[in-house]
Order: C-alpha cells, then sequence, then structure tokens
C-alpha cells in the first residue's frame, strides 16, 4: 500500500518463493509491505515492515572521470581538462576533486577547496621547474568515485614562444579621425615570456608625459596690426596615454586630436625570442593650409591671371576645390567679392577689371572637412605693361612668277609684348588703293602672295601686332612686275640600271630646278673612257626618263650624260661614274609564294598551283621535281615567264601528294625550295575482304583497311547486302571494327555484300563479295546405331541399322560396310568398288 492510503493491494498469491519483485511502483513515493504464509488450513498471521521504503533506484559512487589532458602549462600553473564518467553511480555528479602529486614525493594533494562544477580547473600555485601529476575523482550523494587515470609527468616551465603582435583588424587599412577626435589604437600580443612594449610614431619612440605648465608671453601690436592668436596646444606626449595593464593587449589613446598628430605609429614587442611589430597609418583630418606662392601674370589693363600653389598641408583630404576672391584696395569701404568658388585647378584668368584701379586677391583651399585660411597677394594695378610693336623694316620681294611673289621682311621690336603675328597689304603701283592679302595673322616673317594679275607692277608694306594691337606699317617695297622667269633647266640625276653584252640601260631623276619653264624633253650622250668626245646617242629630245643606249663594245668603259630641255634651252648635264659594259653575274633566287611556304592543302579532284619567283644573271634555268615520285609529264604543266615560273596539276589525285621542289641554276650557282603538298581524298577499298563464318541465319564478314586512308584517320565502315538476284543494296550498317555479324539470313538465299571504308571526307570504292548461300556448313555425317543381323545362311549374312542422328548437313547418300574374320584385327571393305548401300539393310554373300 502507499503511505498515504490505509488499504493493502495483493501483488503475489499462491507462489512458494521467499521473494518476489514488485513493479509499477510510481517514483520517489513510499510504500508499506507486508507478507503471509499460508498452507491447506488457511493464511497465518502477516508481517509488516515497521517503516516506508522510497520506490528509487540504488545509489553509489561513480565512475571514475576520462580523458584527464594538461593543457597550457608555465611556471606557476597548467590547465586541466576531462570527460565526466561514463556512469554516474544513479545520482546526478555534483563536482569533481583535482589532485597533484609532486615528483619524488608519494603523497598525493589535493588541489581545490570547493567542488569543481565545471570539466576544466587551472591548478596554480605550482614551484617553477618541479614534475607534476595530477588526478580527477567525481563525487555525488553516494560518495567519491575512484580517480582517474593519472597524467604523465608535467614540468611547471614558462613556454617558449617568441613575440607575435597583430592591431585590430578595423585599423588594419589605416586609422582616419577628425581633428578634435580621439586616436585609438589597440593591438593584441602574444609571447612567453610575456614580451615588453613599445609605441613609436614614425619610427620615434613616444611615452606619455605630465602636462607642463607654461608661462604667458606678451607681444605689443603696432596700431592697426590685426591681432592673430594662435591656439594653444598640448603637446602629444601630453595627450597620449597608454594602458597595458590587461595582459595581451595595448591601448594607445590620443586625446583632443590636431592635424601634427598623423603619421605612421608602430607597437613594437620584444622578449628572449625575438622581436614583433605592427604599424597604423593615423591620418587626422583637418581644414587645409593655405595656398602659397601667389602671383600674377599677363597683367592687362582690363584682365589678369591669377596662379597660386597648392597648400603645404592639404589637411589629410584631397583639395577639392579653390575660392578666389578679389577686393578694390582704393576703398577700404569695399568688401571681399567673390571671383570663383569651383576651382579646381590652380590658375584663373581673372576679366571684367576696371583699368588704373588697385587691386587685392586672396584664394582659400577647401578640402571634405571645409574651407582653411586664405592666402592674400601684393597689391595689383589693372594696367597693360607694353604698347604696340615698331614697323619692320622695307620688304623684300622674291621667286617672281607671273601671279604671285614673295614677300620677306623681319622682325621688328615688339615693345614689351610678344609679336602674335603680321597684316600684309598689297598696291599696284598706278593706285592710290592698298588691299589686305592675309586674312589671319602670319606668324611667319615671309608670305607667298598669289592671285595677282600678269604684267602689273606691286609695292607691298608690312606691320606687326602683339597683345597691344597692331603698330605702323613699313615703307613700301621696291616695285616688282608680275612675270615668269625661264632660265635652262638644271642636271638630270642620271643611274646606270642595268647592263649587258651589248648596251647600258640608264634611269634619271629629273631635274630639281626646271628653269621655270616645263621640261619638253632629253638628250643623252656617251664617252669611251680615255676619249675626250663626247656622243649623242638621241636624234630627237625624248620625254621618257629611260633609255638604252646601245653601239658600245662588250668589256670596254664608258660614262653617260644626260641633259634636261625647256624653252630658254638645254640645262647642264647629270653625268654617270664610269661603267664597263658586261653581262652581270648574279647566283639564282627561289622565293616561294608566301601563300604555298607553309605547305598546301587540296582535296582530290581541286587544282595544286605552286608560283615562284626565281631570279639571276644569266637567266637560270629551272627545274621542278617531287621527292616521292616521279612528275607525270602529261598532267602537270610548268609555265615560265620573266622572273615567275608556276606549276600547276589540275585533278589533282591522292598520289600527287609530297614536297615539291623547285631548282634554279646558272653560272653561278644553284638554289632550291620546297613545299609540302597533300592531297585529301576519300579511303581506298578496304582489302581482304572474306567470309568467316558462314550459316543458315547469319554471316560474320572480316577485312582489312585500306592500303590508303585518304590522308585522315579511317573513321569507319559501311557493310551493305543484298539479294543476289535484287538490284538494290540495303541494310546498311555502320562499324568502326573491321569485321561485321550480319544476322537476319533467309535459310538457301544467296547474298552479295560490300564493305566501303570512311574518313573525315566522305566514303571510299566498295568492295564487293558473293553471292554466298546462306546454309550451315556441310560436316561428315555421324555414326550410324544399332546394327544386327536380321538372317543368315551358311554363305551369307543379312544386317540392318539404323541412320545417324545427325547428317552433317547433307542428305545421306549411301553406307559403307565393313567386316572382320575371327581372330584377325583387320577390318575388310564389303562394297564393291565404290559402290554405296543406298538403304540401311544389306546382303553380305559369299562368306
Amino acid at each position: 500500500r502507499e503511505a498515504g492510503r490505509r488499504t493493502y493491494i495483493p501483488v503475489m498469491s499462491g507462489e512458494n518463493k521467499l521473494s518476489w519483485q514488485v513493479k509499477d511502483l510510481i517514483p520517489n513515493s513510499e510504500y508499506y509491505f507486508r507478507v503471509k504464509a499460508v498452507n491447506k488450513i488457511g493464511g497465518g498471521e502477516y508481517l509488516e515492515l515497521r517503516n516506508p521504503i522510497i520506490a528509487e533506484d540504488p545509489k553509489q559512487p561513480p565512475d571514475p572521470p576520462v580523458d584527464l589532458e594538461v593543457h597550457n602549462p608555465t611556471s606557476k600553473s597548467v590547465t586541466l581538462t576531462w570527460k565526466p564518467p561514463l556512469f554516474d553511480g544513479g545520482s546526478k555528479i555534483m563536482g569533481y576533486i583535482i589532485e597533484k602529486l609532486t615528483k619524488g614525493k608519494d603523497r598525493w594533494e589535493r588541489c581545490n577547496d570547493y567542488l569543481v562544477p565545471l570539466l576544466t580547473y587551472p591548478v596554480k600555485g605550482l614551484e617553477e621547474g618541479k614534475e607534476y601529476q595530477f588526478r580527477v575523482r567525481a563525487e555525488n550523494a553516494a560518495g567519491i568515485s575512484e580517480p582517474s587515470r593519472i597524467t604523465p609527468f608535467v614540468k611547471a616551465v614558462d613556454p617558449i614562444e617568441a613575440p607575435k603582435v597583430f592591431l585590430a583588424a578595423k585599423l588594419q587599412s589605416g586609422l582616419e579621425v577628425k581633428r578634435g577626435d580621439e586616436i585609438i589604437l589597440e593591438a593584441h600580443i602574444s609571447g612567453s615570456p610575456y614580451p615588453s612594449i613599445i609605441w613609436l610614431r614614425n619610427d620615434e619612440v613616444v611615452r606619455p608625459e605630465e602636462i607642463k605648465k607654461r608661462l604667458t608671453a606678451y607681444t605689443r601690436k603696432k596700431k592697426g596690426e590685426a591681432e592673430e592668436e594662435e591656439p594653444f596646444q598640448l603637446s602629444l606626449p601630453e595627450r597620449m596615454s597608454i594602458d597595458n595593464h590587461k595582459e595581451g593587449e595595448s591601448v594607445l589613446s590620443i586625446r583632443d586630436s590636431i592635424r601634427a598628430d598623423h603619421g605612421t605609429f608602430t607597437i613594437k614587442v620584444e622578449n628572449d625570442h625575438g622581436v614583433a611589430k605592427a604599424s597604423c597609418e593615423v591620418n587626422v583630418l583637418d581644414t587645409p593650409g593655405p595656398p602659397v606662392n601667389f602671383v600674377f601674370e599677363d597683367v592687362r589693363k582690363n584682365s589678369v591671371i591669377c596662379k597660386w600653389e597648392p597648400p603645404l598641408d592639404d589637411g589629410g583630404s584631397e583639395i577639392l576645390n579653390y575660392v578666389l576672391e578679389k577686393k578694390d584696395n582704393t576703398k577700404a569701404e569695399m568688401g571681399w567679392v567673390t571671383v570663383s568658388s569651383t576651382l579646381r585647378h590652380c590658375k584663373f584668368h581673372v576679366t571684367k577689371l576696371i583699368e588704373g584701379k588697385e587691386y587685392l586677391f586672396r584664394v582659400f583651399a577647401e578640402n571634405r572637412v571645409g574651407s582653411g585660411p586664405p592666402c592674400v597677394s601684393k597689391p595689383m594695378t589693372a594696367k597693360d605693361p607694353f604698347s604696340p610693336p615698331d614697323p619692320p623694316n622695307k620688304p623684300d620681294v622674291q621667286d617672281i612668277t607671273s601671279n604671285s611673289m614673295v614677300v620677306k621682311w623681319n622682325e621688328p621690336k615688339d615693345n614689351g609684348s610678344p609679336i602674335i603675328g603680321y597684316w600684309i597689304e598689297k598696291r599696284e603701283i598706278n593706285s592710290t588703293h592698298w588691299a589686305r592679302v592675309n586674312r589671319n595673322l602670319v606668324n611667319a616673317l615671309e608670305i607667298k602672295v598669289e592671285g595677282l594679275l600678269e604684267g602689273l607692277t606691286y609695292v607691298f608694306r608690312v606691320c606687326a601686332e602683339n597683345a597691344a594691337g597692331p603698330g605702323k606699317f613699313s615703307p613700301p617695297s621696291d616695285p616688282k612686275t608680275a612675270q615668269d622667269p625661264i632660265m635652262p633647266p638644271g642636271p638630270p640625276i642620271p643611274r646606270v640600271a642595268d647592263t649587258s653584252s651589248t648596251s647600258i640601260e640608264l634611269e634619271w631623276e629629273p631635274p630639281v630646278y626646271n628653269g621655270g619653264g616645263d621640261i619638253t624633253g632629253y638628250h643623252v650622250y656617251k664617252q669611251l673612257v680615255g676619249v675626250k668626245e663626247w656622243s649623242r646617242c638621241t636624234e630627237k629630245p625624248i620625254k621618257v626618263r629611260q633609255y638604252t643606249v646601245k653601239e658600245v663594245r662588250e668589256g670596254a668603259d664608258y660614262k653617260l650624260r644626260v641633259t634636261a630641255l625647256n624653252a630658254a634651252g638645254e640645262g647642264p648635264p647629270g653625268e654617270t661614274e664610269p661603267v664597263t659594259v658586261a653581262e652581270p653575274k648574279e647566283p639564282p633566287t627561289v622565293e616561294l609564294d608566301v601563300s604555298v611556304k607553309a605547305g598546301i592543302q587540296v582535296m582530290a579532284g581541286q587544282t595544286i598551283k605552286i608560283p615562284a619567283t626565281v631570279t639571276g644573271r644569266p637567266t637560270p634555268t629551272i627545274a621542278w621535281a617531287v621527292e616521292e615520285h616521279e612528275l607525270e609529264k602529261d598532267r602537270v604543266v610548268i609555265e615560265n615567264v620573266g622572273t615567275k615560273s608556276e606549276l600547276t596539276i589540275k585533278n589533282a589525285l591522292r598520289k600527287d601528294h609530297g614536297r615539291y621542289i623547285i631548282t634554279a641554276t646558272n653560272s653561278s650557282g644553284s638554289k632550291s625550295a620546297g613545299t609540302r603538298v597533300e592531297v585529301f581524298d576519300v579511303p581506298g577499298p578496304v582489302l581482304d575482304l572474306k567470309p568467316v563464318v558462314t550459316n543458315r541465319k547469319m554471316c560474320l564478314l572480316n577485312w582489312s583497311d585500306p592500303e590508303d586512308d585518304g590522308g585522315s584517320d579511317i573513321i569507319g565502315f559501311i557493310v551493305e547486302r543484298k539479294d543476289a538476284k535484287m538490284h538494290t543494296w540495303r541494310l546498311a550498317v555502320d562499324t568502326e571494327r573491321s569485321k561485321c555479324d550480319i544476322t537476319g539470313l533467309v535459310e538457301g538465299q544467296e547474298y552479295k555484300f560490300r564493305v566501303s571504308a570512311k574518313n573525315k571526307f566522305g566514303t571510299g570504292p566498295p568492295v564487293e563479295i558473293g553471292p554466298i548461300l546462306a546454309v550451315d556448313p556441310l560436316v561428315v555425317p555421324g555414326p550410324p546405331s544399332c546394327p544386327e543381323v536380321k538372317d543368315k545362311t551358311k554363305s551369307s549374312v543379312a544386317l540392318a541399322w539404323k541412320p545417324p542422328q545427325k547428317d552433317g548437313g547433307s542428305p545421306i547418300k549411301g553406307y559403307i560396310v565393313e567386316m572382320q574374320d575371327e581372330g584377325s584385327t583387320d577390318w575388310k571393305k564389303v562394297n564393291e568398288g565404290d559402290k554405296l548401300f543406298p538403304t540401311c539393310e544389306c546382303v553380305i554373300p559369299n562368306l
């Protein structure tokens, strides 16, 4: 019964046992039990428990912890980790007890005062240099477990580790702050022994300093001077702090940052095993400094070009813009006026100034933080610094023709401004009106005046212009009349183009100077070296600039002359060096056309053309050949015209492939050139086509690859069949192998087969075989069976037998009967001659 109830419930009755397992109890509930004995007469008295029993599992101490490991040993501590027991003893693990054993001692010491609830524990208070072993026990409500497996000896020494340092991830690409913000640089450090830490700025060590007391210096200002107070700033060490109290971290901070704080900050850590560094570029953004070197260029009465240079300090950010302002310096009450607030460059052309006024200019630089202080210019008065140029000297007129003249003059004094060009005017001598020659300024010291009227006389004058305007005109030139001057032409420029044993080929360039008139022709002269007289070769002037000089002696030396003629007559001659009359000797050269040098690839049936250029003196003899075979003269056409030679083969065949060589030979030597010709075609016929196996249902064909693959790999075969009496081929089969199994034949039917090879250019000619009869192959018949004697007499015997089970594929023609005498080992043929017994019985006579 439950402790809270009075009624008992039977759980066992009539069993002859002294123990019983009671099931289906409620966990953690209290129960009373009673037992009585029973015999035939009846039941005795109950024996009842005095105290209730709680329904709960039995409890025992847990198993020992497992996988005890030692981590991160130092000179004073180690870290232990373990896993919980495999069995907790039926009760929750309350904690763990850690024990250590010093080497050389025999007593274990407890490391923790209180139970450790976690699976890790840092053991501290070790003595440096000594060795220790550790073990762990688990404890539950039932007690303490056996100890875990003991660790190997661990020595209490600091690990050897070179120092390492790296900056926080957000600092890897640098740090950018605005002026006044705090600069915070955080670094993470490791190393054993723990390294020393130094911070550097621009490779110089920086350390925090206490704020110093400063004396205030008073300076007297003169009357009218504006007081500019520079803001007071603490030095960087006075605003800096370094926090190294947390092991593994170092934080450098600088409060109230100013522009001058920017630079490269480096943390350097060092121990006995090395040095490590990490750097960060710190940029403090501020407004830029003032632009510098403000100057004026090209000062004019109503404009000026202002130039300056960028600030020495851009404030840590790119200069985005400049603002230029001006002020009328003659009136104190006038304020600054913006000239332009969108300047990207350090130069600006200021216009609309008032002549004679004095101006001040100032320029500001702007970056993304804001505008910096201005750079103020010196006073500038708007006026021109120069005057128009002086007049040139009297012009000189040259190169007169019927419609043009060239006018030249000298450069005058520019009076302070560079001359930008000249104006030229002309006047007919009998007129009073000057006409402008050029529409635009001429920046040279001469001009060709065209469009003049032939026969009229002209004078010219010139004036120069600079930034102040045009100056005075020069005195007029001397009068000149527009007409063409004609003189004999200059000498032509001759050269010997070629020689032979009977002639000299002469060519020439026209004279550089034609004398003012068109060249009407040329004369050619020759002179035998050693003879003073020149003989003219041309009866009349020739207009072409080449001539073949004949009637010369082979081996003799000659000089040649050429003169040019115009309306004014014959000009001076151009003369050649002495030349020897002889046939020149040049070794042959052979050059294949660039289109065939790398080789020729054609399909069968196309045309092969191999053009070549052959030179040499005397003219070489030309021979074509093929390395692999002889040229077929009836199919090959060779054309030799001048220096060109071309071999042509129409309807190219597969056998035409090979290396074609052209050879040129003369008395000076021999030269060859060659190119490879590839002729592609379908493959040739297959070889050795034959049936390997034939029966009434199928035929297995076998063959060999063609002798000629057509210049490309064989990619397969086409097998076709037809009835021997039909005309149409059908049932084409593609196969990659050199054999084919053809099924579906009709027994007793005759068939023909053909096979063609394929490459990437197509299918070759077929090879036929057949007719082949679709029957099983013939073999000898099997043995007859069951021979027996049907009848016998004193001189004969009648035999009978059964036919063989297999006839070998052909009807039985007859039988052969043999006999053996008793006591002999030899068999004798009973049949007469070659006669066969046609049936399965026979009579053997004459016994």
